[in-house]
Formats: C-alpha cells, sequence, structure tokens
C-alpha cells in the first residue's frame, strides 16, 4: 500500500494544501485564506479541500501536517490573535482530528519550514539552522544542535517581534512599536511609506504620493524602486537596514551554521534585497556569519515543512499533540 500524507500551509493571505509521499511534495492547490466567519471556519474549509482534491487518496493517507500562521497555542492546535488575519483566532487540530480521523500535527509555518529545511532542503548537513520569512509577517524557525525549538506555547520563534529600533513611531499589527514585522512585513509596508511621506514630502516622486495615501504596498514598492524612484529607495533602505539589525540578532541569539530565506517579499526581491543585507550584519556580530541563502524549497517550503512534520513528528511535539 502505498503512503500518502495530506499537508496544509495557512497564510495570512493564501492557504496552500498538497498531497505528498515519503519523498517529495507530489502536487499542491491555492486558495484564499478565508477572512469572515467563526473559529471553524479554516478547518472546514481545510477538509473540504482536501476531500475535494485529494479524496481518491484518503484511504491510504496516514497523517496530516499543518503549518500555519501564529501566534499559537501549540497544546490545544489552534491560533491565538494572529496579526494579520482577520479572524484572529481559529481551531485547527480538534476539528481537524475529528474530520479525519487520522493523526494531525500543527506548528507554526516558520518552524515547520526550517523543519522541511533540514529533511528535504539545504538544512540536510547541518544542526544549527534558522529559516526566515519575509512575506506578510515576518517569522523564524530554530534548530539548535539538532534539537527543533517549540516553546511553552508553540512560540519560541516571533523573531518578527525583535525590536530594531527602540525609539520608533512605526507600530507593528501586534500593537508595538519599532519591530522587525513593523518594518518589515508586508501588510505593514503601506503603513511605513505614508509615515515615511509625511517626512519627505519634498520628495514629489510616484511612489511618495501613492504612500500618502497609503497606498504603496510592496509590489508597488519595488516596482518603483526599479524605475529609479527616489522616495521607493528611501522606504526600500529603510527596510534593508530593518533586515540587517534582525538578521544580526537572530545570528547573535541563535549562531546558526545556516540562515535560508523565503517568503514572497523575500523571494520576489531577492536581488535587492540579499546582498546588502548580508554584507550589513558583519558589523553587528559576536559570533561568526553563517551561511545565508534563499531557500530551495521556494514558495513550497511550508508545505514541505508539513510534510516532514507529518511523516517524522518532532518527539516533543508528539509528547504535546499525541
Amino acid at each position: 500500500m502505498n503512503n500518502y500524507f495530506f499537508v496544509v500551509d495557512i497564510g495570512a493571505t493564501y492557504t496552500r494544501i498538497g498531497l505528498g509521499s515519503r519523498d517529495k511534495l507530489l502536487d499542491k492547490k491555492i486558495f484564499n485564506t478565508p477572512i469572515h466567519g467563526d473559529e471553524y471556519t479554516i478547518a472546514h474549509r481545510i477538509y473540504e479541500e482536501l476531500v475535494k482534491n485529494y479524496g481518491e487518496y484518503l484511504d491510504e493517507v496516514e497523517a496530516i501536517g499543518i503549518a500555519t500562521i501564529g501566534p499559537l497555542d501549540i497544546r490545544k492546535g489552534k491560533v491565538i490573535n494572529t496579526p494579520n488575519l482577520p479572524i484572529h483566532n481559529f481551531e485547527l487540530l480538534e476539528p481537524l482530528r475529528r474530520l479525519f480521523s487520522r493523526p494531525v500535527y500543527v506548528l507554526n509555518d516558520a518552524v515547520a519550514s526550517v523543519y522541511g529545511e533540514k529533511t528535504f532542503g539545504l538544512g540536510r548537513d547541518y544542526e544549527n539552522i534558522v529559516y526566515v520569512t519575509l512575506s506578510t509577517g515576518v517569522g523564524g524557525g530554530v534548530i539548535v544542535d539538532d534539537h527543533l525549538l517549540i516553546g511553552k506555547m508553540g512560540n519560541a520563534h516571533e523573531i518578527g517581534h525583535i525590536v530594531v529600533n527602540y525609539d520608533s513611531e512605526i507600530k507593528c499589527g501586534c500593537g508595538g512599536f519599532g519591530h522587525w514585522e513593523a518594518y518589515v512585513g508586508g501588510a505593514n509596508i503601506p503603513r511605513l511609506a505614508e509615515i515615511l511621506a509625511n517626512r519627505y514630502k519634498d520628495r514629489e516622486t510616484p511612489a511618495l504620493i501613492e504612500a500618502l495615501n497609503g497606498k504603496l504596498d510592496p509590489p508597488k514598492l519595488f516596482q518603483y524602486y526599479r524605475r529609479g524612484d527616489q522616495f521607493a529607495e528611501i522606504v526600500v533602505k529603510e527596510i534593508i537596514e530593518a533586515c540587517i539589525a534582525g538578521f544580526s540578532s537572530i545570528i547573535n541569539i541563535y549562531d546558526p551554521e545556516l540562515i535560508t530565506i523565503g517568503g514572497s517579499l523575500f523571494l520576489n526581491n531577492q536581488d535587492i534585497l540579499l546582498k546588502p543585507v548580508i554584507e550589513g550584519i558583519s558589523k553587528h556580530l559576536v559570533t561568526s556569519k553563517p551561511l545565508i541563502r534563499p531557500t530551495p524549497l521556494g514558495e513550497d517550503v511550508g508545505l514541505y515543512g508539513a510534510l516532514a512534520l507529518a511523516i517524522n513528528p518532532p518527539p516533543k511535539l508528539l509528547e504535546i499533540q499525541g
């Protein structure tokens, strides 16, 4: 009998589902993450989509792995007070376990991703790895001495809320100020650009006009940057400086051998972001610089993390979610 696994990657904008074997991701589908409903809406939509697309494999499915935006209550397998999705609290573990009658494992998406990187990606030959996602928000997953960090609530990785500017008026979606995610998270960039536009009103460029109206989103920002827009250059410089501070902090905290980076904001603009970050962190480090690379798993890194989770759940997670 073939062994299959259902895999899910829940983002603030899109949810990806897929079918995997023990060796690889076999297929995937993408849909918009529900933004209206109750705490069971997202779980029920995931169930419907998996059955619709892969129902013929259901009898051969061993387990379901779920990578999700956080924060999490890891013991209940639910998302609590997520800042980037209108449904701020939603259940996953209990309803999906009941609906599928299969083992279900739930982890933060970036934590699952570093586990996927270790299993299927660049991390196979390393014991100390950090995965960073720069997308709607900023997240991370960490392996130290071959041990996946989880934490008491499943949130031992919230690197997006590292303070990169202690005296900042830039507000994060979580309510804090000066957080890495406040500067770099795609959901927060229009707010960052609007604040900067009010400081640089003398630079009457197309990007500044968009920013004053709160409409300079990441695709527009980087498009203007590539055209040489002076105000777009100011905003991108702020993003790069915040990334230098954030990456320097995680290197000093976790002492990794390897950092891989994913997320749509980074993967679509790595030609702009990667080199200055690698060059800029040196002056801040108290340890040696690790290898820093884009994830080879691309936008599927979360699904590969969910697959690794379903195939070989970490012992601590088995203890918690069993």
